[in-house]
């Protein structure tokens, strides 16, 4: 069910896992840039990821892009519940020296490549991440433009997943949801925009 014990230090993806439960695509920072940080609710966004990984990281993959605000609190949150093991984190060595020493604790911790600059190397590296798992849906919980950057991508990618904008904690997810993102069933979209009891939510709006 996990994917495999070996460390990788390439752009080598982990085994796709067979699993009646497929993997989450989770796409999240703290805005700390204009003009998102004007409109984030840091705790939101905090307790949204909390509970993501609470509902789903014991039974199924969870794959993220290492942003230093968040790799801490996915890594304390997984280690509490044992789930370590299905967490995978991506990132570019292009960030290598600004990745936490929490980041680095993950076993199935992934480095992409550097390309010329740090925007081709975020894009590869995404593309990478992006590519690596049959996802069956992705959550994105506040951010900035990566987030828009990473829905267009996983669109692409799998067009057929679903699209999980969590609105309530506002930044680049709640202009995701504005511009119509997510599902087009009207209660979910409330549920979406003002629900902040992300337990609850999570297990109403995972496929």
């Amino acid at each position: 069910m996990a994917p495999p014990t070996k460390r990788s230090t390439t752009t080598k993806h982990p085994r796709k896992v067979p699993s009646p439960k497929l993997p989450i695509f989770l796409s999240a920072s703290v805005p700390n840039r204009t003009p998102y940080s004007r409109h984030s609710d840091p705790i939101a966004i905090r307790e949204a990821i909390l509970a993501l990984i609470a509902v789903a990281a014991r039974e199924r993959l969870i794959v993220f892009g290492g942003h230093p605000a968040i790799s801490p609190l996915v890594e304390h949150a997984a280690r509490s519940l044992g789930a370590l093991h299905n967490i995978v984190i991506y990132q570019s060595r292009f960030f290598q020296s600004e990745v936490p020493k929490e980041a680095r604790a993950f076993q199935h911790f992934h480095w992409t490549k550097t390309r010329r600059n740090r925007d081709s190397s975020l894009e590869f590296m995404r593309s990478e991440m992006i590519r690596s798992q049959a996802f069956c849906a992705a959550v994105f919980i506040g951010g900035m433009e990566g987030i828009l950057d990473e829905s267009r991508m996983f669109k692409e990618f799998h067009p057929q997943s679903v699209i999980l904008p969590i609105a309530s904690t506002l930044g680049a997810a709640k202009k995701l949801f504005d511009s119509g993102e997510g599902p087009e069933d009207q209660l979910i979209r409330q549920k979406l925009r003002d629900n902040t009891r992300y337990r609850a939510l999570f297990r109403i709006i995972l496929p």
